[in-house]
C-alpha cells in the first residue's frame, strides 16, 4: 500500500504509478465521497459537453448550409404527430 501526505492546502499527489495505470492527466476531474470511513475519489469521465449546436452539420457536406432549426423543429414536431395519430388508430 502507498501513503500519500496531506499539504497545508489540502493537497496531495496521487503516485505516478497509480497515476499512468488508471490514465489519469492534468486536469481530471474527480467525484469523492464518504463510505463508512473511507473516503473514496471517483475519476469523472473526460468527455467534452457538446451541444446540438456543436455537433449540427457534423455529417453533412462541406460548404452545404445549416439546417434553419425552426424547420427542423417543425419536422420533428409534424413526425412525432404522424406517429401518434397513427398509433391510436
Amino acid at each position: 500500500m502507498q501513503t500519500v501526505r496531506l499539504s497545508t492546502k489540502g493537497q496531495f499527489v496521487i503516485p505516478n504509478e497509480i497515476r499512468k495505470s488508471h490514465h489519469l492527466a492534468a486536469g481530471t476531474e474527480f467525484a469523492i465521497s464518504f463510505v463508512g470511513v473511507e473516503i473514496r475519489l471517483t475519476p469523472l469521465p473526460m468527455v467534452p459537453v457538446v451541444t446540438v449546436d456543436d455537433a449540427a452539420g457534423l455529417l453533412a457536406n462541406r460548404g452545404a448550409r445549416k439546417p434553419d432549426e425552426n424547420k427542423t423543429r417543425a419536422k420533428i414536431a409534424a413526425a412525432i404527430k404522424a406517429r401518434d395519430a397513427a398509433t391510436r388508430g
